[in-house]
C-alpha cells in the first residue's frame, strides 16, 4: 500500500509501504474511501506548524473496514466508518468520562497525521491501522454520503462541541462567529443554525468564504463591527490571529461564553481584566470528537447541516496536487472494494 508522506513546504509525496495485517484481538485494518484536510492540515502544508517533516500526514477520513481482530464486535469488513484523529481505548477514566483525546492508555496527544506521539500513519494513506476498533469506529448511517462527512473525524466535530458548549448555557441565542480558517468557522456556523440559534453573524475577510456563510443562512460581516462590543452571549472564535481572538472576547456579553476552535502555537495576550469585569467564559482545547460522532452524523443525515457545501472532490491519484489547491475541504475520493 501507500503512504501519502509530507515532505516539506507544498511537497507531497507517496511512499511504498508493507500492506498491513491484523495484529492484535481488538484492532481493525480500513481503508480511507473520503480523506480530507483537517485546518491544521493546511498550515503544516505551507510550512507554518512546528511539526518537522517527514511524517505520514491527514486525521479526517470515512474509509471501509478490511479487516477486524478476532475480539471486535461493533464493525465488520465491508461497513463505512468514520475513523476519530485521536487514538483511544474507549475504556480508560478519560475515555468513559467523554475524554479520549486524552486516553489514559495511549499517552498524551496520541492520533494520526502528526509526529507526536506513536506512529499510526496518516489518514490520507491506502490503509490504516486502528487499534481499538470497537472504541473508536463509527458507522455512518445508510443513505450518508461518506465524502460529505469525511471530516466529522475532526473539524466538523469540534465546531458542534464549540457550539453546543455555548448555547448549551444560552439556548437559542445569537452567536458570533469570527473566523479566518478554511472550515472551522463555516461549521460552526451551520451547527448554531442547525442548534436554534436566533441568528448567527459571521465574520471573516474572505468573499469567497462569507458567500458559503451567506448561504448556510448567516449574516456576513468583512470585519467587525464597533457595534459587536458586549453584544453577544455565544461567541466561536475560528482564527488564528491573536486580535481576532482578543474582538471575539470583547464581543461577549455580561455572563456570555465563548467557545474559540483554533489552535495558537505559543501563549497569546488575552483581555482577562475585561472578561473578569463581564463574568465570562471561555473554552479551549484538544476535541474529543468520538463521543460526538453520531450525532454529527445524524444532524447531516436528516439534512440539518450541509457539509456537503464546503466539499471539492479530486481524484485520489491526484492528491499531491490537488491538497495544495486553495479549496475550503477538498476531498480524495476513491471506490470501496467491498461495496
Amino acid at each position: 500500500m501507500r503512504a501519502l508522506v509530507f515532505a516539506g513546504e507544498r511537497r507531497l509525496e507517496w511512499q511504498e509501504r508493507a500492506a498491513l495485517t491484523v495484529q492484535g484481538d481488538l484492532e481493525a485494518i480500513v481503508r480511507p474511501i473520503a480523506s480530507t484536510t483537517c485546518d491544521l492540515d493546511r498550515r503544516i502544508l505551507t510550512g507554518r506548524s512546528p511539526f518537522a517533516p517527514p511524517f505520514d500526514i491527514g486525521h479526517e477520513c470515512a474509509a471501509e473496514v478490511l479487516a477486524i481482530g478476532d475480539k471486535v464486535r461493533k464493525v465488520k469488513p465491508g461497513d463505512v466508518v468514520v475513523v476519530p484523529w485521536h487514538v483511544a481505548c474507549g475504556i480508560c477514566r478519560a475515555c468513559v468520562g467523554g475524554l479520549p483525546a486524552h486516553c489514559e492508555a495511549m499517552g498524551r496527544l496520541s492520533g494520526y497525521g502528526v509526529p507526536i506521539a506513536g506512529d499510526w500513519g496518516g489518514l490520507f494513506s491506502e490503509e490504516v491501522r486502528v487499534p481499538f476498533a470497537d472504541g473508536m469506529l463509527v458507522p455512518v448511517p445508510d443513505g450518508l454520503d461518506p465524502v460529505a462527512v469525511a471530516s466529522a473525524s475532526d473539524n466538523l466535530t469540534d465546531a458542534y462541541i464549540g457550539v453546543r458548549r455555548g448555547l448549551a448555557k444560552h439556548p437559542g441565542a445569537r452567536v458570533l462567529v469570527v473566523a479566518g480558517v478554511e472550515s472551522l468557522g463555516l461549521f460552526a456556523a451551520d451547527h448554531a443554525l442547525a442548534a436554534g440559534a436566533e441568528g448567527v453573524d459571521y465574520v471573516d475577510a474572505d468573499a469567497r468564504r462569507r458567500s458559503v456563510a451567506e448561504g448556510l443562512g448567516a449574516r456576513v460581516f468583512a470585519g467587525l463591527d464597533p457595534g459587536f462590543d458586549r453584544r453577544y452571549r455565544v461567541v466561536i472564535g475560528a482564527s488564528r490571529d491573536p486580535a481576532d481572538l482578543k474582538a471575539a472576547l470583547m464581543a461577549l456579553a455580561p455572563g456570555g461564553h465563548c467557545s474559540n476552535l483554533t489552535m495558537f502555537f505559543g501563549d497569546t495576550l488575552m483581555p482577562l481584566w475585561e472578561m473578569y469585569l463581564r463574568d465570562v467564559t471561555f473554552s479551549i482545547g484538544l476535541p474529543s470528537v468520538a463521543p460526538h460522532i453520531p450525532a454529527v452524523l445524524n444532524l447531516a443525515r436528516c439534512g440539518h447541516i450541509h457539509p456537503e457545501r464546503l466539499v471539492q472532490v479530486i481524484d485520489w491519484n491526484d492528491a499531491c496536487e490537488g491538497l495544495l489547491e486553495p479549496h475550503l475541504k477538498p476531498v480524495m475520493v476513491r471506490p470501496r472494494l467491498l461495496a
